[in-house]
């Protein structure tokens, strides 16, 4: 289903899933030292650091499904006329792989942390490299749209349809 923009609850969800997901990028340096301290003695460490970043990659999953439910029932916007073939189908990818990564990275850190699997870490850690990637091309061509092409890309993020 196509709509015009995205509704008010799907906006405050991105911003939120933003928010959260900056929080777990800027202080993710204490989960780092406890799973390495899990790693190496076996033992969890549940500091202030740690149940944060836990607390916080368990919300950005349950938003993450219940942002792929408001999709499934609501629609997203229709592409911008002024886009071609090419842009509609990387933007389309490069969304479903945010989806992807917000609920394998909290299921992967889940693993990692209550395994103690240095595996499931490992796999943590390559998939935050991606997500920081894609969110570096996703600033970046929502930046474009807006200030270089002018096609209001970033109204639609804080510009309610309801």
């Amino acid at each position: 289903m196509s709509v015009s923009g995205y509704s008010r609850m799907q906006i405050r969800l991105h911003w939120a899933v933003v928010g959260l997901v900056a929080v777990q990028f800027l202080f993710h340096d204490g989960m780092v030292h406890a799973f390495r301290e899990l790693i190496d003695t076996q033992v969890q460490n549940f500091s202030a650091g740690v149940i944060v970043h836990i607390a916080a990659g368990l919300v950005i999953l349950v938003l993450t499904f219940w942002r792929i439910g408001l999709k499934m029932l609501h629609g997203g916007p229709v592409p911008d006329a002024s886009h071609s073939p090419a842009q509609v189908m990387v933007a389309r990818v490069t969304y479903g792989l945010f989806y992807l990564l917000l609920v394998l990275l909290p299921v992967s850190g889940m693993v990692a942390w209550s395994q103690g699997s240095g595996l499931a870490g490992n796999v943590h850690g390559a998939l935050r490299v991606v997500l920081f990637l894609l969110i570096v091309v996703h600033v970046a061509a929502a930046l474009m749209g807006q200030f270089v092409r002018k096609d209001g890309t970033m109204t639609r993020m804080v510009k309610p349809i309801d």
